[in-house]
């Protein structure tokens, strides 16, 4: 076993660091404990460490500490530099659990990934100190060969399964039959992927989490197998609108025993034995049908412990479950509860005797606003100090929907594993950016002080997080906000679905997460935010990360890393998303007057802002639509299944769903080229010419949003998926007309 771990760090760290395999030299040793101790002698590193995964993350600290190297997403640096003789790195785990992946990420980041990319994903986990995380790939062999043995046909249950960018909801009780659904050849490859990389986790000390069996059948199921009782659970969210739930199947039941033994039993002879298995009844709504909920839970955990005696149930701490009657009934010793926004172990009664993982949740739909409270993450030690917390903390998930954004809070918050104190801020960000640009550099750090004291600064929240009446129209989709001109609107479109003040709502309308983009939203003049979820305002001036954006660019000649380059995008494009607040705003005064001249030329530049936030997008090869959906056509077999697994990633993006599921429109919104340049700017195109059009007294005709963004998701259009252009000629052109439109506040 020591041999198999030496081997597979050692050829982690030749990754990550560029090092030839014989200079590094790696030593495992349980009894060492938790954790890891790094230095160099004579050219070579050493590490000492407690397995496979350990030593991957103390080559990460050590690469951090002395700058010689970096490990981090979208900055991963080699060694570029003689290794530091003299300089000792040791951490020991505060806490035995590190779990990655919200059950969203394998949609909202990790659908079309394949081997290279799962391989650099893990690595990174191991450099991250990540032990557990959800895996669902491939798990929709386990649902065929299950539902195929209980009186369903392989093509009802293949078209129940849904596109590989849509199965996390499924695995989340909360649709089902999406799109065509999928294909057995495209099952079997995905299986095929899925072995390759749950192996490689094993290898690396994660457990994979693997979804259990919650009870979901498909359609016809209690037709076909007598006796079952089936409930019917209704639409998502919580009947308020959506898609229709799947069924679910009495879990107290002897059909449920039946049908979650060849569950178990598939899934095992795939991928082997997890030993933790993620099950959530009721989430985000749905109902027992009269069935104890108490019963319906130790039915669940008598089927779980009966596959395997030593598994560990894992539940979602979200939107009020797990439910007490729920935690009261079932043996707690086998129950892990990830806490996904770190509160509700706080609220009344917390999870009582289970372990729980403190999490935190910074990330709706894997959008690219910069955001994250360091200081708060970085307090968090204070919560595991002696006699602060109960023993049943066991650990920390990072929670996030998407995790393809945001580098420094990953960072910050995985460091959190190793942490004995609170983490000092000052040194923790010279570390980082000296380590991430290859340099310590004056201008880059200030342009992060300016970006930890704004963007990453306290969020402040309304009390409810309640959605403004006035957000109503952007997202209702009205086909001309012609009221905000001063005339009557022209007519509602098929978004208008969903009463966004419906006080049902009241708990999507989570004031967690963060404030997106203007740019990405349904046009309207009084548009605030691009998605329902989230505060409708920044919680800064929208002027003031452009010193930040200044500080990057005057460091652009003298820093060339990998890291500082989507630092520097990332950057302007926050700043674009920012100013267009304010240049939307201007648009909404001039039409007010019912000035066409003052009209015209705000619109102008509104549109010249989209087109500079473009312009840099398509310089970085982390924000292009065209390689987001060149990674979902090459898992196709044929033309028509590369299509159309494109247009369901685009979907997942834009409109998320078909008509019965609008209401989640743009919340996968993107700030990436193509999106940006193409279907943002066309919409707003469209949109403030019908606005014009009324302004000057002449006839309109309303937009179909939902038929608009769906002829863009089947249309052919070819997007780049390499980057091209000048960074910082771009990012440049967005600082001067962000500064232009900011000027006037």
């Amino acid at each position: 076993m020591n041999d198999l771990s030496t081997h597979t760090a050692t050829a982690a760290i030749r990754r990550l660091s560029g090092l030839t395999a014989d200079r590094i030299h790696v030593v495992v040793n349980a009894a060492i404990g938790d954790g890891f101790r790094v230095w160099a002698a004579d050219g070579d590193l050493h590490v000492d460490a407690s397995g496979a995964g350990a030593a991957v993350a103390g080559y990460a600290a050590f690469a951090r500490r002395t700058g010689v190297a970096h490990v981090s997403r979208f900055g991963t640096r080699p060694v570029d530099r003689d290794l530091p003789a003299g300089v000792v790195v040791e951490r020991r785990a505060q806490l035995g659990l590190r779990v990655a992946y919200n059950l969203t990420v394998p949609g909202y980041t990790t659908p079309y990934f394949d081997w290279a990319q799962w391989e650099a994903e893990l690595d990174l986990l191991a450099a991250s100190g990540i032990n557990a995380a959800h895996v669902t790939l491939g798990q929709e062999l386990v649902y065929l060969e299950t539902f195929t043995r209980f009186g369903h046909t392989e093509e009802e249950v293949l078209r129940w399964l849904g596109p590989p960018s849509h199965q996390p909801w499924l695995w989340l009780n909360s649709i089902q039959n999406f799109g065509k659904g999928t294909t057995r050849t495209l099952v079997e490859k995905r299986v095929e992927l899925a072995r390759r990389v749950i192996r490689r986790m094993r290898e690396l000390d994660i457990t994979p989490i693997l979804p259990g069996f919650s009870g979901i059948v498909p359609p016809k199921f209690a037709e076909r197998n007598e006796g079952a009782l089936v409930v019917p659970q209704g639409l998502w969210f919580m009947d308020a609108a959506g898609p229709e739930r799947p069924d679910w199947l009495d879990t107290t039941s002897d059909n449920y025993a039946a049908v979650a033994e060849t569950f178990y039993a598939a899934q095992r002879s795939a991928f082997g034995s997890s030993g933790m298995w993620a099950v959530d009844l009721l989430h985000e709504g749905g109902t027992t049908g009269g069935v104890d909920l108490a019963e319906a839970a130790r039915g669940v955990q008598r089927a779980m412990t009966a596959a395997d005696p030593d598994s560990t149930w894992v539940l979602q701490g979200w939107i009020g479950n797990p439910r007490r009657e729920l935690l009261e009934a079932i043996d707690l010793s086998r129950v892990l509860v990830l806490d996904l926004t770190g509160e509700a172990a706080d609220a009344d009664g917390g999870f009582l005797d289970a372990k729980w993982a403190l999490g935190i949740l910074p990330n709706y739909g894997g959008r690219t606003v910069l955001y994250g409270d360091v200081a708060a993450v970085a307090a968090t030690p204070k919560r595991w100090a002696a006699d602060a917390e109960p023993s049943y903390l066991a650990g920390l998930t990072n929670m996030a929907e998407g995790v393809g954004n945001n580098p420094v809070l990953w960072d910050l918050f995985s460091d959190l594993a190793w942490a004995d104190g609170e983490i000092q801020l000052g040194p923790w960000l010279d570390d980082w950016t000296a380590a991430r640009y290859g340099a310590a550099d004056e201008h880059a750090r200030a342009a992060w002080q300016t970006l930890f004291e704004t963007a990453f600064g306290p969020w402040r929240h309304n009390d409810t997080g309640a959605i403004p009446a006035e957000s109503k129209q952007a997202m209702a989709g009205n086909a001309v906000d012609a009221a905000d001109a001063g005339r009557e609107p022209v007519s509602e479109g098929p978004l208008a679905v969903l009463d966004m003040t419906d006080p049902s709502l009241a708990n999507f309308a989570t004031p967690y997460g963060s404030t997106d983009s203007v740019i990405a939203a349904i046009p309207s003049l009084r548009a605030n935010q691009a998605s329902m979820v989230g505060p409708r305002a920044l919680p800064y001036p929208e002027n003031a990360l452009i010193p930040a954006l200044r500080e990057l660019l005057a460091a652009a000649d003298s820093l060339h890393t990998t890291g500082f380059a989507y630092d520097l995008a990332d950057v302007a494009r926050q700043v674009a998303d920012d100013a267009a607040r304010a240049g939307l705003r201007a648009i909404a005064e001039a039409a007010e007057a019912k000035d066409l001249g003052s009209y015209d030329e705000r619109v102008a530049e509104y549109l010249e802002l989209i087109d500079a936030q473009e312009a840099v997008l398509r310089t970085n090869e982390h924000f292009l639509l065209g390689r987001w959906l060149d990674d979902a056509r090459a898992w196709g077999s044929t033309v028509q299944e590369s299509t159309y697994l494109a247009e369901e990633a685009k979907r997942l993006l834009t409109s998320w769903g078909y008509e019965d599921s609008t209401f989640l429109i743009d919340y996968g919104n993107r700030g990436w080229s193509g999106l940006v340049g193409d279907y943002y700017r066309s919409r707003w195109s469209a949109w403030l010419g019908r606005i014009r059009d009324v302004l000057a007294g002449e006839a309109t005709t309303p937009i179909d949003w939902y038929r608009f963004t769906d002829e863009w998701i089947r249309s052919s259009t070819q997007y780049p998926s390499r980057p091209h252009g000048d960074l910082k000629t771009a990012a440049k052109a967005v600082l001067e007309i962000a500064e232009r439109l900011t000027s006037a506040k």
